[in-house]
């Protein structure tokens, strides 16, 4: 049996060696990054979704005596306190979307009715990816103030 006295690896295998490990760290940065903006869309479809059923819990609860809402803009929605949405009013709570989500809905804003419940208008809300957007959930708002996500 012939013993090698080479130690060590050649020029030619270590380039094999990191090229593959190039390809497998861009097929794995590609995928997280995928992974990332979805998961991203759903938890500002359920931040919303959550908003909107909020505002409708704290109305029927008659919390501060006063109604609730949800105003939706295209980057972000702002829940506030009253029967309508003035960005002066100390209190509105803004969530915003991840750079990667929006929103498109005829349904600018949301209103609830003391004592019902009841939506000001109903309609859907629906959540998209920008770099995709076929990706996308809806939320459906129905006009007794129930929410779901689709």
């Amino acid at each position: 049996m012939r013993r090698s006295d080479s130690k060590g690896f050649s020029a030619a295998e270590l380039l094999v060696a990191v090229g593959i490990t190039a390809l497998i760290f861009g097929i794995t940065l590609a995928a997280f990054g995928n992974i990332a903006r979805r998961e991203s869309l759903v938890a500002s479809t359920s931040a919303l979704a959550e908003g909107i059923r909020d505002a409708r819990a704290r109305t029927l609860a008659s919390v501060g005596a006063s109604q609730y809402g949800v105003k939706i803009d295209e980057d972000r929605f702002t829940f506030f306190k009253g029967s309508a949405f003035s960005s002066s009013t100390p209190g509105n709570e803004t969530f915003v979307f991840t750079s990667w989500v929006k929103a498109s809905t005829s349904v600018s804003s949301l209103v609830f009715e003391r004592v019902t419940g009841n939506a000001s208008a109903s309609g859907t809300i629906e959540m998209y990816l920008v770099t995709s957007p076929s990706t996308k959930k809806t939320v459906r708002v129905q006009s007794t103030g129930l929410v779901g996500i689709e």
